[in-house]
């Protein structure tokens, strides 16, 4: 069926709910979305790869508006809803085509018009990946682009929530930006389809077990700091964030235990170290930064808290305060370990 107007795109999810059928993937899709359960996972048959027009001409209005969008300006929209694919191989074999290009095109077309609503498609767009399942509805107007509406627009989350970066994608699925014309099997499907569900591969999850592990070690060796070890291993996370010292480490000054300064942020911070410590201690420490001058930020920093200051949390967000799961991981993530392990060793 052809509509010649937008407004069509929005009656098309209205209705949607009405269809009957099987639960495909995009019934599981929109019945997670509108009951608002658990998300459930999508199972897509085939996973294709779009180019949104040449140089991304039709990407921001094909999200925008949730479409599947193509050019094929050589051939009439009403030809392919035909099905008349002898016109697109005599068109292409006229202009000298290669019989490998004619077949591929036509392949690029057909995919558009005939493939079910259980194919998945994704495309890249403004640093991020987007996915949607496309419905059997079309818009096009002779010669002019052609699109296919999607059953419920383009999404560029995962089904938690969690933004598809393309920072964060493999570049075995983001490699296919790079094919050289508008719609193509994605190699890395499993992968994609993995990403959209909130996956991750076996052996990350293996990994995150045992960085868990390190952090349950660690923890233990970390309370076996001198208090003066202790100060050196928060002085040494903070230049690994990028810090540098303004300030004497520890001696005299009660309030001030480290003082830095952050090239990148231009902001100052001032740092208190305490190996154990309570929530009246630390409230005594917070009345001191309140009223304190000249610093962006203030960092209470405590391997062992005591009663309430273990869930405590500051209502002030300039202050901040630094537990074991802090310093777990910024001693990983800072290539520490070996220097924690030589000190207590």
């Amino acid at each position: 069926m052809q509509h010649r107007g937008w407004t069509k795109i929005f009656t098309l999810k209205r209705k949607f709910f009405q269809f009957l059928g099987g639960k495909n993937c995009r019934d599981q899709f929109e019945t997670n979305k509108v009951m608002k359960t658990t998300p459930v996972k999508i199972n897509p048959k085939k996973v294709l790869f779009i180019k949104l027009g040449a140089a991304g001409k039709y990407e921001k209005e094909s999200i925008v508006k949730g479409l599947l969008t193509i050019g094929f300006k050589e051939f009439n929209h009403e030809d392919l809803l035909s099905k008349r694919w002898d016109v697109v191989r005599k068109v292409y074999k006229d202009a000298k085509v290669s019989a490998q290009w004619i077949s591929n095109y036509e392949n690029q077309i057909r995919n558009f018009y005939e493939l079910d609503t259980s194919v998945l498609w994704i495309t890249f767009y403004n640093q991020k990946m987007w996915w949607g399942f496309a419905s059997e509805e079309f818009i096009g107007n002779g010669n002019e682009p052609k699109s296919r509406i999607l059953i419920s627009g383009w999404n560029s989350k995962n089904i938690y929530g969690d933004e598809l970066l393309v920072d964060n994608l493999s570049g075995q699925l983001t490699q296919v930006q790079a094919y050289r014309s508008t719609i193509c099997k994605v190699k890395a499907a499993r992968y994609a389809v993995m990403k959209i569900n909130g996956e991750e591969l076996p052996e990350v999850l293996e990994v995150r077990k045992d960085i868990v592990n390190l952090k349950n070690h660690i923890a233990p060796l970390i309370r076996k700091l001198t208090p003066g070890d202790f100060e050196i291993l928060v002085d040494l996370i903070f230049r690994y964030l990028g810090c540098q010292r303004t300030g004497i480490v520890g001696k005299t000054q009660k309030i001030k235990d480290i003082e830095l300064y952050s090239p990148l942020s231009h902001e100052r911070y001032l740092v208190q170290v305490k190996s154990q410590s309570n929530l009246v201690q630390f409230k005594e420490y917070e009345t001191h930064f309140e009223t304190m001058i000249g610093y962006d930020r203030y960092y209470y920093v405590v391997h062992t808290p005591s009663g309430e200051l273990e869930n405590y949390k500051s209502k002030n967000r300039n202050i901040l305060i630094w537990k074991i799961d802090e310093l777990t991981e910024f001693t990983i993530n800072a290539g520490l370990v070996k220097w924690l392990m030589n000190k207590v060793g």
